[in-house]
């Protein structure tokens, strides 16, 4: 059975890391829209996919990771959904400054086996919770999710964003949940490439 647990590590932490260019903010240029990364191969040897969706608008940004059984993204196997209120976006010619804070993050369990897995699970893998059940989300706000701690609702998290040729990288999100002052805004972007896909 494949280690549910350490697909969504590899999935938050950004183990698939993607090269590209230095993002910058350009004039005109807005986090407001759709936001969707490719098919990206997670867990061992890459066998298995993630897709990441986020959308935002001036008052609220909604993440959604599903993980795939297969590299090519198909056969849904966990979801992990987030949603948050936006706050003090300030942009400049090198990124965009902005808060968001923790409304609801969850996880959803697509199949039965990573029910079963979960619910079985000692060392975290299952965010110490024992009543898991399929398609059914669960609250994971404030909870360890090995080797993931979230931010527990109403936290408020700072990060900074950076944006090129309709491309959006975050420095933190959604990977990073401990950035709790404005100290701890990232210096550089992330691994994550958000295509732009909607308005």
């Amino acid at each position: 059975m494949p280690a549910y647990g350490l697909l969504i590590a590899c999935t938050l932490l950004a183990s698939l890391a993607c090269a590209g260019s230095t993002f910058a903010q350009g004039k005109g240029q807005t986090l407001a829209g759709e936001w969707t990364s490719d098919c990206l191969p997670i867990g061992k040897n890459g066998r298995h996919g993630s897709i990441t969706r986020v959308r935002i608008n001036d008052r609220e940004i909604v993440a959604t990771s599903q993980i795939y059984a297969k590299s090519s993204c198909q056969t849904p196997t966990v979801q992990v959904n987030y949603r948050g209120t936006l706050s003090d976006v300030s942009a400049n010619e090198r990124y965009i400054d902005f808060t968001h804070a923790v409304r609801a993050i969850t996880f959803t369990p697509n199949i039965d086996d990573v029910v079963r897995h979960y619910n079985k699970a000692s060392d975290g893998v299952g965010c110490g919770l024992k009543d898991w059940k399929t398609n059914i989300p669960a609250s994971v706000a404030g909870r360890t999710c090995t080797p993931l701690s979230f931010a527990g609702e109403g936290v408020t998290l700072y990060d900074r964003a950076w944006l090129e040729d309709g491309d959006l990288r975050f420095g933190n999100f959604p990977f990073l949940w401990s950035a709790v002052s404005a100290a701890d805004r990232p210096s550089k972007p992330g691994d994550l490439i958000l295509h732009r896909t909607g308005n």
